[in-house]
Parts: structure tokens; sequence; C-alpha cells
């Protein structure tokens, strides 16, 4: 089991540079508030500093980890270490615009060779304090892995119709074999419908993700690329993951339906 660190996000003006750095202190462990659901359109990311976000860091000891800073409109992430910014409320019936670009190399894996570029939008985050996947939070993952975008995870019990189809056809296709049973037990993935609608690296990508009751729908540029249904989640917060490789985000903002 991981030790996770939660941190509350402070962010401070650099002179020199215009830019923002955020430092971040403990916060004691909240149970999810009622969830708004929104009535107009809701900027969650200001473009000046991180206000509205708290923020959660891995391992222990990282609380004051320079992982976000915030310049020219811009929300920097350095991936490192793993970690999720978080909204300070929970939402729900909403649409969600996120734009992102990778903007740094991708990472090495221990063969030293180049591996995905890896991210994430995390829905309906339920509470932080559950270690069933380590610091990643019980919620629902609109995937931003290189030329994956618009794959679906679960994380740590969350449920969708698509993935219960998939585990039923999977074990009945495994039979008596224990190892592919296994794997279709732990299968936590919802692929994407088509192939990428990914711009190259360096240019803006566009999020479109409508949450309206049980169902959440994935548009990538435009392209819708999934829908699950079913949910056993249906409202909760909205968090951005820090998770290996450089990436910024803009134009954070929440519409209602």
């Amino acid at each position: 089991m991981h030790t996770r660190t939660r941190t509350r996000i402070l962010t401070h003006a650099l002179a020199a540079a215009a830019l923002l750095a955020l430092h971040a202190a403990l916060a004691p462990a909240t149970a999810t508030a009622a969830a708004h659901k929104p009535d107009k359109p809701i900027e969650l990311f200001n473009g000046k500093n991180l206000d509205g976000w708290l923020g959660c860091l891995q391992p222990k000891g990282n609380e004051t980890a320079a992982t976000w800073n915030v310049a020219d409109g811009i929300l920097h992430v350095t991936g490192q270490p793993n970690g999720y910014l978080y909204t300070a409320k929970s939402y729900r019936d909403y649409k969600l615009t996120v734009e992102w670009r990778w903007s740094g190399p991708a990472p090495l894996g221990r063969d030293g060779k180049p591996r995905l570029r890896n991210n994430g939008v995390l829905l309906h985050m339920q509470s932080d304090d559950d270690a069933r996947l380590g610091v990643w939070p019980r919620s629902l993952e609109a995937q931003l892995q290189e030329n994956n975008a618009g794959d679906f995870f679960v994380i740590a019990g969350v449920e969708t119709a698509e993935l219960r189809a998939l585990r039923d056809k999977a074990l009945a296709a495994a039979g008596n074999d224990e190892k592919a049973r296994k794997n279709a037990l732990n299968n936590r993935r919802i692929q994407k419908a088509r192939d990428s609608s990914e711009k190259p690296v360096g240019e803006w990508n566009r999020y479109e993700i409508t949450c309206r009751a049980d169902t959440v729908v994935l548009k990538v540029n435009g392209t819708e690329q999934n829908r699950a249904t079913g949910l056993n989640v249906t409202e909760g917060r909205i968090c951005l993951q820090t998770e290996g490789s450089a990436i910024q985000f803009r134009n954070v903002r929440l519409e209602p339906l």
C-alpha cells in the first residue's frame, strides 16, 4: 500500500517571471460534499492561479514539490511525482471541456526507450483515502495517454455496463483457464471506438466530456470516442493527473446541460 499525501494548494506570484508557484500543505481527509449541478458556465481554471483546486501527491514528503505552476493562462504540469489536482467542489450533470498538449520529451522506460506520454482526467472522484490503487482515488478516468485519448479506465471499484459486458464475455471465453479468468477480472479498460483523433505532439487537443446521470460521453477534438453507461457513481470531484509526463492544460470549464 502506498502512502499518500493530501495537500492544500497555495499559489504565490513570482514577479520577475510572472509565474505562480504552487506550494501544498497537508490537508485532513474530507468527505465528498453535496454535488453542484451547474446552471451557468464555470471556469474551473481561472488562468491566473489554482484557486478552487486541492492536490494529492505521492509519496509522503513531496507536499512542497514544484509539480504545478501557472503562467500565461496555462497550467504547467511537470509529471513528477504521481498525483492529481482535484476541485474543491463536487459536481454532477455537466459538460466539461479540457484542452491539453504535451510539453516535454517522452519519458524513458527501464530499457532506456521512449514510452507513451501519460495523463488523464478523473471524473466523479469520491474520497481521496481509498488506497486500492495507490495514489489514485475512486473515479472514472478519461484517458489522455498518447494515442489512447478516449479510453476509459475504472479506478478502485467504479463499474460501467460496458465493463461488465466485457468481463462476462472474457470470462465465458476463458472457461477453466485460470490465467485468462484472472486477466478478465482485472481488466479496467474500455477502449475507444475509433482510431486516434488526437493532434500531433505539441498541438492543443480538446476533450468534451458530457456527464449526465449514469452516462459519460467522451469526444476528442470533436470525434465521439467512447460512451459509458450504467455507472455506479454519478457525481464527484474532477481531477487532473500528473503521471510521469510534462503536460499543459488550459480552458478547463463546465457548462450546464
